[in-house]
């Protein structure tokens, strides 16, 4: 028996008590089906053992002729994933809250009870996360049978829900949507007491593309160049898991030198990712010649991205059973060369992070997270790494060639600022030897094996280690050329408890930086699409005309946005 499948039985004989069903829909993840009643009790039991942490909550609308709503729960242990698959009725959405067991649970609880419509029982006070105040009441952007006219009735203001926490009198400092400390749009509120934090909230949800909902009204391809643009600093990454994820539905074995060229993208990708974050941070904390030496020699890494795909952005290198380009020997000692400038630069930028006065000012004992803390709030990625968390899919789970090319980890204990500052760093170095390993060791063989437009009907689990942790994707198909349900899990999403927790105790001024230190992407929590009325001058797409055009992107014909 693997470590995987002991892994499996004992998180399966754990849950034996409550059991109604167990099955086996891919290899490596085992399904426990529940009666609602018993969710609390399995989760429980699980959280003491302890097995795993929990990935993702995904809500299934299975139709209106079924008549119910099924929520998975799927909690990882390394390679292994062990789903809690609980149903309720569908006029009548209801389950129980794990919250008080499992804080990570509470951003995917609430998204669910807005996306989905299911009233999820002893959920903390709260106002909406994801939805617009005016959005009205019953209209739920993720049921099957939901359309845009649903939503264009705008709620009175009267009517809106506000933060359904109590709040006593006390200074308030909204940051955002639109403010100088965000590069991207999210809404966060800090309760201060003189300069000192005392508790902090967030609203998300200000990128309106629909991303999740557009994916089933689009072919299998077609979804491929639109889940790349989840986000553009890990475009790559996005597209590789969806195609993993593809593939195994399929029964497609992709070939070495595909998966090798896939491998040598992601971690570019992930070199890119971490010297644009590293100048980020610098920014955030005053420090803008850091900032302008990172961005500058960030360029290199850019140069070479687009020299082996065509782009500097979304690289477009996957194809579904594959990759569209190869890697010829001019590219190999472009890739060699750049890599040798890039470490030399890195070396003094790690040394200037750790020794600068007034840098380790900024990030030496702010934001601290315990590992205890990083293993409740399941958080991911650099972000646990650097409390202490061996947590890493690369490691844990190798995909594509990381079998082959094996990454060694990048751990701290400071659990501070400065922590997450020197594990991305010196992650950077661990790429640049992977990258280096690649290139020199490419096997030989195809490039891409033929994958059917119609992609037999099942599910499957597909994770990844992206710049900012592990990204998780739910594909089900049912056996058209179109999927019945993608979800999406990034990283930010997972990430954003540690920063309410950590800033809590914080200075009001460390707020840009300790916001900065998870890395967050603000289009990755995209979750829907704004719809603007005839009221408001702008006339009201049909359902066919966003298929057609694009939900991701609302553009008025009539009037400018």
């Amino acid at each position: 028996m693997t470590v995987t499948e002991d892994a499996l039985a004992k998180g399966v004989e754990l849950l034996k008590p409550w059991t109604e069903e167990t099955n086996v829909p891919e290899k490596g993840r085992t399904d426990v089906i529940l009666r609602p009643e018993n969710l609390l009790a399995a989760v429980d039991v699980l959280h003491r053992e302890p097995w795993g942490h929990l990935t993702s909550i995904t809500g299934l609308d299975l139709g209106v002729d079924a008549g119910e709503i099924e929520v998975l729960y799927h909690f990882r242990r390394q390679a292994a994933v062990l789903g809690l698959r609980v149903r309720t009725p569908r006029d009548a959405a209801s389950v129980a809250s794990i919250w008080d067991i499992l804080p990570s649970a509470s951003f995917m609880e609430r998204e669910m009870s807005e996306m989905l419509g299911v009233d999820v029982v002893g959920m903390p006070p709260h106002g909406r996360l994801f939805l617009a105040d005016d959005w009205p009441e019953g209209a739920y952007p993720l049921r099957k049978d939901f359309s845009p006219e649903e939503a264009a009735q705008q709620r009175p203001a009267e009517d809106r829900p506000g933060d359904a926490a109590e709040k006593p009198q006390r200074f308030i400092i909204p940051i955002g949507p639109q403010h100088p400390a965000l590069k991207e749009p999210g809404h966060f509120e800090f309760c201060v007491d003189g300069e000192i934090i005392t508790s902090a909230s967030a609203r998300l949800g200000y990128a309106h593309r629909g991303i999740e909902k557009a994916t089933e009204a689009r072919t299998w391809v077609q979804d491929l160049y639109l889940l790349e643009r989840v986000c553009g600093i890990c475009s790559h990454i996005h597209a590789m898991t969806y195609c993993q994820g593809v593939e195994k539905l399929a029964g497609i074995e992709v070939p070495p030198r595909a998966r090798a060229i896939r491998t040598l993208m992601a971690e570019l990708e992930r070199v890119h990712s971490h010297m644009l974050w590293l100048g980020v941070g610098a920014h955030e904390a005053g420090f803008d010649t850091l900032f302008m030496y990172a961005w500058r020699d960030r360029e290199t890494v850019m140069d070479l991205l687009e020299s082996l795909s065509g782009n500097r952005v979304n690289y477009s290198a996957n194809l579904l059973g594959g990759v569209k380009f190869d890697v010829g020997d001019g590219q190999i000692k472009a890739v060699l060369d750049g890599a040798d400038i890039l470490e030399k630069r890195l070396h003094h930028y790690l040394d200037v992070a750790t020794t600068d006065e007034s840098f380790l000012i900024r990030t030496q004992g702010i934001g601290t997270m315990t590992q205890q803390q990083a293993e409740v709030l399941g958080t991911v990625g650099p972000t646990a790494r650097a409390s202490g968390v061996t947590r890493d899919l690369r490691l844990d789970a190798p995909y594509a060639a990381y079998p082959d090319f094996p990454v060694k980890p990048v751990v701290a204990s400071g659990g501070d600022l400065l922590a997450r500052f020197v594990v991305r760093i010196e992650e950077l170095f661990e790429s640049l030897r992977v990258v280096r390993a690649l290139v020199q060791n490419l096997p030989e063989g195809d490039l891409a094996v033929r994958v059917p437009t119609k992609i037999p009907e099942g599910e499957t689990v597909s994770c990844s280690e992206a710049p900012r942790g592990e990204l998780y994707y739910y594909i089900e198909s049912g056996g058209a050329d179109k999927p019945e349900r993608i979800k999406v899990r990034t990283p930010t999403l997972a990430n954003w408890g540690a920063v309410l927790s950590t800033v809590v105790g914080c200075q009001l001024a460390d707020v840009p930086m300790v916001l900065a230190g998870i890395d967050p992407c603000f289009s990755c929590n995209d979750r829907m699409v704004r719809l603007r009325t005839e009221s408001s001058g702008r006339r009201l797409w049909s359902w066919e005309e966003l298929r057609r055009y694009g939900i991701e992107y609302y553009r008025c014909k009539t009037s400018a946005t």
